[in-house]
């Protein structure tokens, strides 16, 4: 995007309310620092506020916020945040700061209507990729002009919610990289990190949107856009210049298209020791894809395998069979490469041997960890919308709630049987000593800082002291009792 010969003035909040921080790492938030950049590009004063540089003190972030005296509040709307988001808005409220709050993300994208009714005070939304039409939402608001045809702009009038279309970026080149001294402060604390990877650790989006329609996933569009090579190799440069050398690729797509990830990857020299993680498909996983990525310092894949059940893959929509997620596993650790592994659960369907199939799955595969987790009903997916014509999902997400999957085929002693299986058997499998925690544990001791060692003991260090001294000390309390 070329910079605007329109000074438009004006100061913009951009607010991640929620925690990032878990025990895997910290990602920066990419999104708004893909959207602060365009704005300031573009003579707005914007400043980035993230919860998790004030420790998750939604107070301490507010307080900022007050002394930025911002004209507008940007705030990204996800369903685990709406707790979060409806204490900043009444803060703001009984304080009187934080300008003008605008929603956006992906629960404005997929539910407006359940976001207005929940947050009754808030005027304005923006649906979709949000890049020039909140820059367009900005300029007008500040110079006082129309706001009403801004595309994907969500707005009231009266009792009536109107939504206006929506508009891809159908080049995202054109974007701006985004700048990262938006969020220096943050870089200096070394904030944004990974277990497994020394010093900071930082992300690029290589792609935007997915042609494949897996049920339980939404995408504001199924039109996949790449940014040039080009493009990327000016960003992964800002990141070495700040001293970074762990970056990790989060597109769903990465790794689909050979061409496309040697565009990428082949001018990039070895020697500086840049150690990439990235994700892919696993029909992707092949000897030439993996050989090539290992070589040109990845050290990590993540697939997306969900099941291990041929029934529970196409009940899905996932087109990828059973075999080509063990393959893929298989591929990827012969080269030396950690394979991750994300799983899903309980997505209608799923019963006792569906569960059984997945856990040889991984028993069998043994990758390297396991994110596992059961089917959340998100706004806006094809498997949402089956539910609800079914009858079969009652309840909304909101502040306090969650929406309840009816799981129709089960009793309710069932399913939590069942429940209790898959969190027992997935929590085994993450916990095995030698598959799992020793190979992870070396890793990190090996490349990690003090604290994220501390970390990584605090969590493991039962497993390793039985598997360590468990013999000896059952030696011991039997010898006792003996004597």
């Amino acid at each position: 995007m070329k910079k605007s010969t329109n000074h438009a003035s004006g100061k913009v909040a951009l607010i991640y309310c929620e925690s990032k921080q878990h025990l895997q790492g910290c990602n920066p938030p990419y999104a708004l620092l893909t959207l602060g950049t365009v704005l300031m590009n573009n003579e707005i004063d914007v400043k980035i506020f993230d919860l998790d540089a004030y420790n998750g003190s939604i107070e301490a972030m507010c307080k900022d916020i007050a002394l930025f005296t911002p004209d507008i509040s940007g705030i990204p709307v996800y369903h685990s945040a709406f707790h979060n988001i409806d204490i900043i808005t009444k803060h703001f409220k009984e304080q009187k700061i934080g300008g003008l709050v605008i929603l956006g993300g992906p629960e404005v994208s997929a539910d407006p209507e359940n976001v207005f009714s929940i947050f009754p005070d808030i005027q304005f939304g923006l649906m979709g990729e949000a890049d020039e039409s909140l820059l367009l939402f900005v300029r007008n608001y500040v110079n006082k002009k129309d706001l009403h045809h801004i595309p994907g702009l969500v707005y009231r009038d009266n009792n009536t919610l109107i939504k206006n279309p929506i508009e891809i970026i159908k080049d995202i080149t054109s974007l701006p990289i985004p700048d990262r001294q938006l969020l220096i402060d943050n870089y200096e604390k070394k904030l944004y990190w990974r277990l497994g990877c020394k010093g900071t650790t930082d992300i690029i989006i290589a792609s935007r949107g997915c042609p494949f329609n897996c049920s339980f996933c939404f995408k504001v569009t199924r039109i996949p856009r790449y940014r040039s090579a080009e493009s990327i190799h000016k960003e992964i440069e800002q990141i070495l210049s700040m001293g970074t050398k762990n970056i990790h690729f989060l597109d769903d797509l990465l790794v689909v298209n050979f061409k496309y990830v040697k565009e990428i990857f082949d001018p990039i020299d070895t020697k500086l020791g840049i150690k990439f993680k990235v994700r892919g498909r696993a029909n992707s996983m092949n000897d030439e894809m993996v050989s090539y990525l290992a070589e040109k310092g990845v050290t990590e894949i993540v697939c997306g395998y969900e099941s291990g059940s041929e029934k529970m893959l196409t009940l899905m929509n996932k087109r990828i069979k059973v075999q080509q997620n063990i393959d893929s596993i298989k591929t990827i650790k012969k080269y030396g490469v950690k394979a991750f592994a994300d799983m899903l659960f309980m997505f209608p369907g799923e019963n006792f041997d569906t569960a059984k199939e997945s856990i040889d799955f991984i028993k069998t595969s043994k990758p390297t960890f396991v994110l596992w987790g059961f089917l959340a009903p998100f706004s806006g997916t094809p498997i949402t919308q089956k539910l609800k014509a079914e009858g079969n999902l009652t309840g909304k997400y909101g502040i306090n709630s969650e929406p309840t999957i009816k799981y129709d085929y089960l009793t309710g002693e069932e399913e939590k049987k069942l429940k209790d299986y898959i969190a027992g058997e997935m929590n085994r499998y993450n916990s095995n000593f030698f598959h799992v925690v020793l190979p992870n544990v070396i890793n990190i001791l090996m490349n990690s800082d003090f604290k994220r060692i501390k970390t990584i003991l605090s969590k493991y260090r039962g497993i390793i002291f039985s598997k360590l001294f468990g013999n000896r000390v059952t030696r011991k309390k039997a010898k006792q009792k003996a004597s």
